[in-house]
């Protein structure tokens, strides 16, 4: 009795002195919450949303299993003691190999009910056999552990749902671009008469209620309606675009767009084409088809570029009704021959209006040109897709009977060759990079403010010394563009560099493995537009009255002294935009590039490695079922076919 007594008190005492910890940890906990939320007033940081649940810890637990890996790179690791060049290249490798699947769960994770594909393959609201097919293999890969499957699952349900047809529209102000748009599209949503924001393309897609998109470079995106766009879309109401829009999309319930095509308005491209095609690629938009409205000796530069980059361009001479039959017919043929002799293009080109009895000329054209456009582009599509959705179905059948092959010859292994598991760690470790790079490049841009103000400056004054006309808005344009063009070329080779070094990879990887060569990676298209006039068409510097007797230095300095005063500010923010601007679209090329070498990456692996074997006392009569409604697929389908005839 006395022994459960005593008993009873240590339990007590025990249970007691863990009440006081849990007390004094509760304690100290919210003096630390109380810190930190005082330190966000400090500093105007708003609260970050709440977060629990059994994701959000796997996400927190993933973060620090990154941290963990990145303690494993060379640099880190010499403290161990020291590693042969050799050694550490090969530990890198395998560190960001490690590091890129743990990646792949956090993204998995991060996109919430995107990353369902079940769900995404049912918003096709289709019934046809390659949605079909596409959902059971989606059941299998998941009913079997095959994850490596996924990545190529989701860039194929990717491509078809923005399988859309562009076309890109490229001209001038007042070239009619507008005008052709609304007719064509049988709606006047887009302004006319006004001078458009340069540098922001507006995309017109299908949409069941007419509506806009406004995305901006440091706030978060609105829907407006589409009496609002003017707002955003305009000079007049925007004017050197302060309010930092960067995207705007339009959906209309056009029957035109419904078909599965999507219109891009293009402006201000033209001042881009002095660079050279091949610095300007890089700008243009993700469009199937370019439609130049009128034709100048710049778009010649710009036209070239677009066959470059796999594009097909079509000129439309717009305004037609304000010539003679016989003048569009001789506008037409010197276009042509322009285009033969100085890009030894035969680019179709056509006469339309949107006026009067002239208006069926644009008819005409949407339905005999840019139709049958559409038409091929879907049906080859089509064909795509059904090649990959029948490859990846092969893919996951040998997955199947490698899983059947472990379980009946337990000890036997198969592994991808070494030249290639080495190839695709290069790879990863090729992304890894490119990202941290990109960071530096953006910082590089922001913080050239104060080296713009003092050569403008210079320049400005020794203009100012030399003629009564100088321009300092042009001096300040030109200095700028000048400047900021080397570290926005060294983030276009930056990227290129990633997408090269990813190629190689994936051909070491292709040619020592035996398989064949793998679909191209992702072009990079859409770069931000640079446009100084953003804040060079506001630059008033005057001349000082007493100029010979003040000297250059001493103008230099008055003029330094006036930069910086009115317009230090403006430049800064307009660097800071731009470098923000850049920065989103590395990180979307990045990812594209990174999503496409994943898929592949995954795919060639998931042909030499046995995927892991079903937990102990699994129905392994379950694999054998679903191998069977992979093989007879083809087969059963066809009947089916026959059948309904």
């Amino acid at each position: 009795m006395i022994h459960l007594e005593d008993s009873a008190e240590g339990f007590s005492e025990h249970h007691q002195r863990h009440v006081r910890t849990s007390k004094v940890m509760h304690d100290y906990i919210t003096r630390v919450r109380e810190a930190m939320r005082r330190v966000m007033e400090e500093l105007n940081i708003s609260p970050p949303e709440l977060h629990s649940g059994a994701v959000w810890a796997a996400a927190i637990n993933l973060m620090y299993c990154s941290i963990s890996l990145n303690e494993l790179s060379p640099e880190r690791m010499h403290a161990y003691g020291p590693l042969g060049e050799q050694a550490a290249d090969r530990l890198d490798r395998i560190r960001a190999e490690l590091d890129g699947l743990v990646a792949k769960l956090r993204s998995f994770l991060g996109k919430g009910a995107g990353s369902d594909l079940q769900q995404r393959l049912l918003q096709f609201g289709k019934t046809g056999d390659e949605i079909r097919l596409l959902g059971e293999i989606e059941r299998i890969i998941t009913a079997h552990g095959l994850v490596e499957f996924r990545g190529a699952l989701s860039m194929l349900l990717d491509r078809m749902e923005s399988a859309a047809f562009e076309v890109g529209v490229f001209g001038r102000v007042s070239s009619g671009k507008s005008s052709l748009l609304n007719y064509v599209l049988q709606t006047d949503v887009l302004p006319v008469g006004v001078t458009p924001v340069t540098a922001i393309p507006t995309r017109i897609s299908h949409g069941p209620v007419a509506e806009a998109g406004i995305e901006f470079a440091e706030a978060q995106p609105q829907i407006i309606s589409l009496s609002e766009l003017l707002e955003f879309a305009t000079e007049q109401k925007n004017p050197g675009n302060k309010k930092h829009v960067t995207r705007i999309y339009v959906k209309l319930p056009s029957d035109r767009l419904a078909e599965g095509v999507t219109f891009v308005d293009t402006p201000g491209l033209g001042s881009l084409a002095v660079a050279g095609a091949e610095e300007t690629i890089a700008y243009l938009p993700r469009c199937d088809l370019d439609a130049r409205a009128g034709l100048t000796q710049d778009d010649f530069v710009t036209v070239q570029a677009l066959y470059q980059a796999g594009a097909s361009a079509m000129i439309l001479i717009c305004k037609a009704d304000l010539f003679s039959p016989a003048d569009r017919d001789q506008m037409i043929e010197y276009v042509k021959t322009n285009l033969r002799e100085q890009l030894f293009l035969e680019a179709p080109v056509h006469a339309v209006s949107v006026l009067g009895v002239t208006a069926p000329m644009c008819d005409r054209w949407f339905e005999t040109e840019l139709r049958p456009f559409l038409i091929e582009h879907q049906q080859l599509a089509i064909i795509s897709q059904k090649r990959k959705i029948g490859a990846l179905r092969e893919t996951v059948i040998e997955a199947l009977e490698r899983r059947l092959q472990v379980e009946s010859v337990p000890h036997e292994t198969s592994s991808l060759p070494g030249e290639a598991r080495e190839a695709l760690r290069e790879g990863e470790r090729v992304l890894e990079r490119a990202q941290g790079e990109s960071f530096f490049l953006m910082r590089k841009i922001a913080k050239m403010h104060q080296a713009i103000i003092d050569i403008v400056a210079q320049r400005i004054a020794a203009a100012l010394s030399d003629s009564d006309n100088a321009n300092a808005s042009s001096i300040f344009s030109e200095t700028l563009t000048q400047m900021i063009a080397e570290p926005v070329a060294a983030t276009r080779r930056s990227l290129e560099q990633t997408r090269d070094a990813l190629t190689r990879a994936v051909e070491r990887a292709a040619a020592s493995s035996g398989h064949g060569t793998p679909d191209e990676l992702p072009r990079l298209v859409g770069m931000p537009m640079v446009d100084v006039n953003e804040i060079s068409q506001t630059l008033v510097i005057e001349k000082p009255r007493m100029l010979s007797l003040l000297g250059k230095r001493v103008v230099a300095s008055n003029v330094q002294r006036q930069l910086e005063q009115e317009y230090d500010r403006a430049v800064l923010e307009f660097l800071s935009l731009y470098a923000n601007r850049l920065r989103r679209w590395m990180e979307q090329s990045i990812a594209a590039l990174r999503d496409a070498f994943n898929a592949f990456a995954d795919m060639y692996r998931a042909r030499f490695e046995f995927a892991p074997a079903a937990a102990p006392g699994a129905d392994s009569s379950a694999v054998e079922r679903d191998l069977q409604d992979l093989r007879d697929w083809n087969a059963a389908n066809h009947a089916a076919a026959v059948s309904s005839i």
